[in-house]
């Protein structure tokens, strides 16, 4: 998308989507990527890795959300390191 709103003149809903996505995504595709592996250890289902590289949450309240699909209960200390990891790949 990048590469069209440079290379043309780009439409105005084009480029409301652009900064759209751009206001909303939390992590780029890489550290998305990178945030997945992390969670390789952590988290049985690929499901539950994707949606928290997705949503990002930041509290123990929203992973627990999330977490529900993997059919265990986690620890506050397993919640504190998988919010860890995530804040590490979170946009500021």
């Amino acid at each position: 998308m990048e590469e069209v709103l440079k290379s043309s003149q780009p439409s105005a809903i084009l480029q409301r989507t652009s900064e759209y996505l751009s206001a909303v995504s939390k992590c780029d595709a890489e550290d998305a990527l990178k945030l997945l592996d992390e969670l390789d250890g952590l988290l049985l289902k690929e499901e539950t890795k994707v949606m928290i590289a997705s949503i990002c949450p930041k509290t123990h309240e929203e992973l627990r959300t999330l977490l529900t699909l993997e059919g265990k209960t986690y620890t506050t200390e397993e919640l504190d390191k998988m919010l860890a990891i995530v804040r590490k790949y979170v946009k500021s």
